[in-house]
């Protein structure tokens, strides 16, 4: 990393403690407090309200990139957010949405055509056991409602939605997780002469991630990940390393607004087979090493 990158590190490192820190403490005089009457001892307390078995979360962010497995899909901020719906037994179901870049992302004359919204509808089984064990099956569907064609080959190329399988296993503080395309990868088709198109199914990604809570509310974040895209030449590695903290915001009443996070992700890649795939239509290079900040809230 640079001098440059790595002073830019520092400064997201005191941006994040130097937050405003909100300390509230509250102090009565023995001779001041009321007194209080015992409560009768036939009184029987109330019982408490069953807990829901479900729950439903909503997410909304701005980040500076749109980052996936090493590669930016999006020129510039993108706006992220989503829904999500778990059930106490494990099973649950979501979407999320998020602008991209439509030089990279389908055909287009560069001012109306290729894709500009990404939508994905995702559900499935988590469950953590009692030695602290976890699995989550999960099945998400890449959904691209402009309906342009990958740019895969004009004349092959198909419509970019997408249907993923995945499976995740963790332990403490580490994750892996496992991903399988089970249609084309995002439309992508190649020619073969003998036998015509040529299909790209069953691209995978390996990803071991890192999370670890820290004082302060912050928290580390470390992944390494390898994407094969078969019959492709998009394979390469990427890692990340991000840092982040929890927060809320002072409101007039006294009562804050809960669920804020920021942060900052240094994302690079490595072993890239063909440097030329990861290049838009108007030269960008996607897949530059990159640092992302952002901002969002959860509730």
């Amino acid at each position: 990393m640079t001098n440059s990158g790595k002073k830019t590190i520092r400064n997201i490192l005191c941006a994040l403690y130097a937050g405003p820190v909100f300390l509230g403490s509250a102090y009565a005089m023995a001779d001041e407090a009321p007194a209080v009457e015992a409560a009768p001892a036939a009184a029987v307390a109330e019982p408490a309200e069953p807990t829901s078995p479900h729950s439903l979360t909503f997410n909304l962010g701005l980040y500076s990139n749109y980052m996936f497995r090493g590669v930016a899909l999006s020129d510039g901020p993108a706006l992220q957010g989503g829904a999500d719906y778990a059930h106490s037994s494990g099973f649950y179901a979501g979407t999320w949405f998020s602008n991209i870049d439509k030089n990279f992302t389908g055909h287009g004359d560069g001012f109306s055509g290729g894709n500009k919204i990404e939508i994905d509808i995702y559900g499935g089984y988590a469950h953590t056991f009692e030695s602290g064990f976890g699995v989550n099956l999960m099945g998400n569907y890449y959904w691209y409602p402009d309906r342009e064609n990958s740019y895969s080959e004009a004349d092959l190329g198909r419509k970019q939605d997408s249907f993923e399988a995945s499976i995740g296993l963790s332990y403490e503080f580490l994750t892996y997780t496992y991903y399988n395309v089970l249609t084309n990868y995002y439309g992508a088709a190649i020619d073969n002469t003998n036998n015509g198109k040529k299909n790209t199914k069953h691209a995978d990604y390996h990803e071991l991630k890192m999370t670890h809570k820290l004082p302060g509310d912050l928290s580390i974040m470390a992944k390494v990940g390898y994407q094969n895209t078969k019959n492709l030449t998009g394979d390469q590695g990427d890692y990340a390393i991000g840092i982040s903290r929890d927060f809320s915001l002072p409101t007039a009443s006294g009562k804050p607004i809960e669920g804020f996070n920021a942060g900052a992700v240094f994302t690079n890649t490595f072993a890239v087979q063909d440097q030329a795939y990861y290049e838009t239509s108007d030269g960008r290079d996607t897949n530059d090493a990159t640092i992302t900040f952002y901002i969002k809230r959860t509730w």
